[in-house]
């Protein structure tokens, strides 16, 4: 029960630190509740996804789909963001945790598709006239 009482305590604070960041009135930013996650709509476009048990905030994929490769901490740490760019604020834990996420990101990538195709532009073979 109080795992429930801290979440919407640090759900309140999020959202009227997002009001305040953003400019936003009061019915700009709206949460629509879920099962699993909380969505945060601003200007009637899904913005955040909230995880109800880890407090994690997610990034979208789609209005109805989060991104887990695109988070911005936890209810505890939204002091630490600048959220009218979605980045860490200088200086911090979350500024390290991200760059740390990020280059595991790029370590793990690798390029998907057909290999371009190779185009020649000098000629494969030597005309015999001029040999």
């Amino acid at each position: 029960m109080e795992n429930a009482i801290k979440y919407v305590e640090q759900m309140d604070t999020f959202l009227t630190l997002l009001r305040k960041v953003l400019m936003k009135n009061q019915d700009a930013v709206d949460v629509l509740a879920g099962r699993k996650f909380d969505r945060i709509l601003i200007d009637d476009y899904t913005d955040y996804f909230v995880d109800k048990q880890t407090s994690i905030i997610y990034g979208p994929k789609s209005p109805l789909q989060y991104n887990p490769r695109r988070s911005y901490g936890t209810l505890a740490t939204v002091e630490q963001f600048d959220w009218s760019i979605n980045m860490p604020l200088e200086g911090t834990v979350m500024e390290t945790e991200l760059a740390v996420r990020e280059d595991a990101i790029q370590a793990g990538y690798k390029k998907r598709g057909r290999p371009r195709k190779v185009v020649h532009t000098q000629p494969t073979s030597i005309p015999k006239e001029s040999v």
